[in-house]
């Protein structure tokens, strides 16, 4: 079984129940039953990462109070229904809720059992920890920690059944969500790790899915804080590889990333910077490349593999992500200071004001380049005219021209060679023109998005051909109107394209394509029935 292909059911909360019972072939019924009878009339009770109230509701009905959180308003919705539907509405309080921090919001002893049902599995290393952490200190005198989730089998056979059916899935997961899931490879280890001494209750699937109790250690084991992981650049075959991708299929998942957490940069001490990024691979790579020189700790925070600036643009580059990262990595417990450093380029989504008031931590916006952070750390955190404005010169231009018409090139000579080949080598030619055409002009072109930009082009586009055609006599007037209806529709998707190739605009990419894309099918339908419709 593989659950890591709820993070795409989690965007539809009203099919979500149908989806997990199918991942799970109906196994997750009786789990539910069977944490549900682990829990006492009268328990206090914290459920973390409730979803649609499927668990929460079994536990109601056995006469629990229970406290009900959850990250997804939506999902809390459909599962306040279903709770208010069976009249126990006064058993159940909810929260919206990040769980990788919840733990801070509650009084310690609070509660008789913590319950964490398919959730361990979607958390980064450091996340995982710091919840469990709290978890046992939420714990009341008796209480007991149920985790159902996702775990790796140990048997051979079914180790392979297993990663047969995962591996599909998490491509699948990661193309549609930008995200995925980790099976947990030895829960009762990291329990032991975490103060807990726990037992498996049930294993179902081939031991790919397991239910779990577990109750503070009486005398747990010193829980030390794992080494800091070290980074360095390095230019392998691999990262190559990597940077290729990155590069000339910017668009297309998966997108490289690291792990989320707290890494070192050189032999940094207590009183060494803490620089602030996103876990996008080529964007922690370059960082490194400029500041292999330095000594500092870098936070590395979950930004859905994106590039901080269009990341806080859509959302996925936060001061809640930023917030979560501060306290599940412990920083605090490493560095001296309380001050960060975001970069600039991530301030239109990051409420700098809002983070310093929950955390403590001070903001400094660092520099556009990574190039600069060198330069920026030597000054004291002095941001010179130099180091703070953004730079499209031409030069790049033109690169980041050839490096966006990559992919849609690939995917223009597909559809031309199913659509009219004729045109192969004229599309093709065309659409890498417009690219360029674009770049060249980009300081000159008006509005102030790339979506207008290239509207107002492909306008000017098809008016020439339109005029010209006739007026050279070499072509008809039908065709000539379906090469500029097709010229124009090449202008406009360039240069909406330009909206997530520099910061000149801002970051919204989706948005833009969302008004691109009808667009371009309406002329797309155009170009194709136009000639039919005059028999041609």
């Amino acid at each position: 079984m593989a659950t890591v292909f709820m993070k795409w059911l989690e965007t539809s909360p009203t099919d979500y129940d149908r989806g997990i019972a199918m991942l799970t072939l109906g196994r997750i019924r009786p789990i539910h039953e069977r944490i549900a009878a682990m829990i006492a009339p009268g328990d206090r009770v914290l459920e973390m990462g409730c979803g649609t109230g499927a668990l929460t509701l079994q536990c109601a009905r056995r006469g629990a109070q229970i406290t009900a959180i959850d990250i997804a308003p939506r999902m809390l919705a459909v599962a306040r229904r279903r709770i208010s539907a069976a009249g126990l509405a006064d058993n159940v309080q909810w929260q919206v809720m990040d769980a990788a921090t919840s733990t801070d919001h509650f009084a310690p002893h609070s509660f008789d059992a913590v319950v964490l049902s398919l959730l361990l599995s979607e958390l980064a290393p450091d996340e995982l920890c710091y919840v469990l952490s709290g978890c046992r200190r939420l714990l009341a005198e008796g209480g007991q920690l149920i985790i159902a989730d996702e775990v790796i089998p140990r048997a051979l056979f079914a180790k392979l059944l297993f990663w047969l059916v995962h591996i599909p899935l998490t491509l699948l997961t990661w193309l549609l969500t930008r995200t995925t899931t980790r099976a947990l490879r030895d829960p009762l280890g990291m329990l032991q790790e975490a103060g807990f001494e726990g037992q498996v209750k049930a294993t179902h699937l081939g031991g790919s899915l397991a239910v779990l109790s577990a109750h503070p250690a009486e005398h747990p084991d010193e829980i030390a804080r794992p080494d800091i992981p070290r980074l360095r650049h390095r230019v392998t075959p691999w990262t190559l590889l990597k940077d290729l991708w990155c590069l000339l299929m910017r668009n297309v998942p998966p997108y490289p990333s690291i792990t989320p957490g707290l890494y070192a940069i050189g032999q940094p001490n207590a009183d060494a910077p803490l620089l602030v990024t996103g876990n996008y691979d080529l964007t922690v790579r370059r960082l490194l490349r400029d500041t292999q020189e330095i000594d500092a700790y870098l936070l590395v925070v979950n930004s859905a593999g994106i590039n901080v600036w269009c990341a806080s643009g859509g959302g996925h580059f936060t001061a809640d992500k930023i917030i979560a990262a501060l306290r599940t990595s412990q920083v605090e417990q490493i560095v001296n200071h309380r001050q960060l450093v975001l970069p600039q380029l991530c301030a239109t989504g990051v409420d700098g004001n809002r983070i310093a008031s929950e955390t403590g931590w001070k903001v400094r916006w660092g520099p556009v380049y990574s190039q600069d952070i060198p330069a920026y750390l030597e000054t004291e955190q002095h941001k010179g005219d130099s180091i703070r404005w953004v730079r499209f010169p031409l030069h790049t231009r033109l690169e980041m021209a050839v490096l966006m018409w990559g992919v849609w090139g690939l995917l223009l000579g597909l559809a031309l060679l199913l659509i009219n080949r004729s045109v192969f080598w004229m599309g093709l030619g065309a659409s890498f023109f417009y690219y360029l055409l674009v770049g060249i002009l980009f300081p000159w072109l008006p509005g102030r998005d790339g979506f207008r930009k290239g509207v107002f082009l492909g306008l000017i586009s098809a008016l020439l051909v339109s005029l010209g055609g006739p007026l050279l006599g070499k072509w008809e007037m039908l065709r000539t109107l379906n090469t500029a209806i097709g010229l124009a529709a090449l202008a406009i998707f360039a240069g909406a394209d330009y909206q997530g190739g520099t910061p000149h605009m801002r970051a919204g990419e989706v948005v833009h394509f969302i008004k691109v894309v009808p667009i371009e099918l309406g002329l797309l339908l155009i170009y194709l029935f136009l000639p039919r419709l005059f028999g041609k």
